[in-house]
């Protein structure tokens, strides 16, 4: 009940009134996004490559139908086009380090290609697990590299930092750095509202290169109207283990473009509304039900109410 009444107290604060109908359905919404407890468990991926299920947020570290390793070639380094660059070095910025493996799978190929590079990565996450499952053959050893480096550390060509706590603190610690490529893989916005903000992305914004591009899994409306709000071009990347594609966005760099269909669902979609968190500091129930409530808003203005 605690969270019907905290919806009902939010709608009063902000002196609305909606029909019994709305409410209900607003309330159902919420329950439905908010976090539940599960229990924690190794899965096996489509491309052999494990992933962990998690029981605080519900869902999976990674694809289970399109391969963890897959998943992070496909949705977030070859859509950053890191493999493309001339440059001699390199600046990444990782949020949700997880298991590491985007960023373990990144730097592998990167360095095949190029041995040389020199590449700055700082990663944020939450609470670093215990127990990390290892990567697979030819990424096995670049993953121990990888977690030999935490929090901190320099070796072969590549400077690794992790800060742990709130990424929407810790950000804010970031000086002097501009991510040539900016990895977005918190857990999904309804879960993990807090860290796909249009505040939070403003954050990581300023930590960009005019020409960096930003990469995510997600195709979320609220995220992409954001992103949009906030200057950048928004484009898309090829489905990979579901029918929607991901997110590729930046300021001034050559990103693939929206679909036409894309376009038009950004356009007419009522949940085409950014996450807010103004200070940077509301817990992820409080930014989920003012989304909700200007989601119904703006259907209600939509129907004329």
């Amino acid at each position: 009940m605690w969270v019907e009444d905290l919806i009902r107290e939010r709608i009063r604060s902000l002196n609305l009134s909606f029909e019994d109908s709305e409410i209900h359905r607003l309330i159902a919404d919420i329950k439905r996004w908010t976090l539940k407890n599960y229990a924690d468990k190794l899965l096996k991926t489509a491309d052999g490559s494990c992933t962990l299920f998690s029981g605080k947020y519900g869902e999976p570290y990674h694809s289970v139908t399109a391969g963890a390793v897959t998943e992070s070639i496909y949705k977030f380094l070859i859509p950053s086009g890191l493999l493309n660059t001339n440059k001699k070095s390199i600046k990444i910025l990782d949020i949700g380090f997880g298991l590491g493996y985007n960023v373990t799978v990144a730097l592998y190929h990167i360095k095949q290609k190029n041995p040389e590079i020199y590449v700055e990565v700082i990663s944020f996450e939450k609470n670093l697990l215990a127990e990390i499952p290892p990567l697979p053959a030819p990424y096995e050893k670049f993953h121990e590299l990888i977690l030999s480096l935490v929090p901190y550390g320099e070796k072969e060509g590549i400077k690794f930092t992790l800060l742990e706590g709130d990424a929407r603190l810790r950000i804010k610690e970031v000086k002097s750095f501009k991510a040539d490529a900016v990895f977005h893989d918190p857990f999904s916005p309804y879960k993990n509202p807090e860290l796909w903000t249009l505040e939070f992305l403003n954050e990581i914004k300023k930590r960009m290169d005019q020409k960096g591009i930003w990469v995510s899994y997600t195709s979320s409306s609220a995220v992409r109207e954001a992103l949009k709000r906030l200057g950048f071009r928004v484009g898309s990347s090829t489905p990979v283990g579901r029918k929607s594609s991901g997110t590729v966005a930046s300021l001034k760099g050559k990103i693939p473009p929206l679909s036409q269909k894309e376009e038009e669902k950004l356009k007419r979609s009522p949940y085409s509304i950014p996450f807010r968190d103004p200070d940077l500091q509301r817990l992820p129930i409080e930014i989920l039900i003012d989304y909700r409530i200007s989601v119904l808003l703006r259907e209600k203005q939509k129907h004329g109410a």
